[in-house]
């Protein structure tokens, strides 16, 4: 009887310890998206308008040589012929940036504050371009978004901060610059902190399916978090060798066990 309930019981560890291995089916993305499928995001990608503390990178050129001249001195600090030593890393940018003040403004040597808040990239290029023009003829300006980054964090390989150089980032980039999910990520229930006037705003993403591509998070925006959350159980590549490796493994055990037991 003892023998039988030991056996009994010896089985019973076999199929919980199977039971608590995941299928790489949990671990696929977009796992129901079918070859030569075409899927419509069902949200645009987000256009971005400027804010408070955003740094920004302008840059105004010029075949002027009197103009180039007049602002040489700058060209460190990121006004005329920005470089890319002057911009080749964070604190560059940070030093070399236009920051955006608590007013919405910028300013800039010699024609002085320019609003910029609640404008987009373009928007705010072409009102600096508009207040060059007063000053300078032929002069091109340039502008774009220094800060543009996401926070990835909990299972991923390399949580951290993330500088995005594109006009737009999915969530699928935005993990791919972290190296990828953990082998103890969920991948059904990804958590996007997005944060607006009114407060943060949550979204809840299925990456298994290709509805994800129709989340209004599937484009991420500038300061947005990114959480893979944990799961209960580590992910295994429970294919059919590795299955068969395993059982053989665990059925040796309980032989063994069960002959001790005689």
């Amino acid at each position: 009887m003892k023998k039988s309930i030991f056996i009994i019981g010896s089985y019973l560890l076999i199929i919980l310890s199977l039971a608590s291995c995941r299928s790489t089916r949990d671990m696929k993305f977009l796992q129901n998206m079918s070859n030569n499928e075409l899927v419509s995001a069902t949200h645009q990608a987000p256009v971005y308008k400027i804010k408070a503390d955003d740094n920004l990178y302008i840059d105004i050129q010029s075949t002027n040589p009197e103009l180039d001249k007049l602002f040489s001195s700058e060209k460190s600090s990121g006004f005329s012929g920005g470089t890319q030593s002057n911009y080749g890393d964070l604190s560059s940018q940070y030093i070399n940036g236009y920051q955006v003040n608590d007013k919405g403004t910028i300013t800039l040597p010699i024609m002085g504050q320019i609003e910029v808040v609640n404008k987009t990239t373009e928007d705010a290029q072409a009102a600096i371009q508009k207040k060059v023009n007063e000053y300078f003829e032929e002069a091109t300006v340039r502008v774009k978004l220094l800060t543009y980054k996401v926070s990835i964090l909990g299972e991923v390989r390399n949580p951290g901060t993330y500088h995005n150089y594109n006009k737009t980032i999915t969530i699928l980039e935005a993990l791919s610059m972290a190296n990828g999910t953990t082998d103890m990520a969920t991948v059904k229930k990804i958590l996007v902190v997005r944060p607006t006037e009114n407060g943060n705003r949550s979204f809840r993403l299925d990456l298994t399916s290709k509805e994800a591509m129709k989340s209004e998070a599937y484009y991420l925006m500038p300061n947005d978090v990114v959480y893979v959350e944990p799961d209960h159980y580590k992910n295994f590549p429970m294919n059919s060798t590795t299955f068969a490796m395993t059982l053989s493994a665990i059925t040796t055990t309980v032989l063994l066990l069960t002959y001790l037991h005689k």
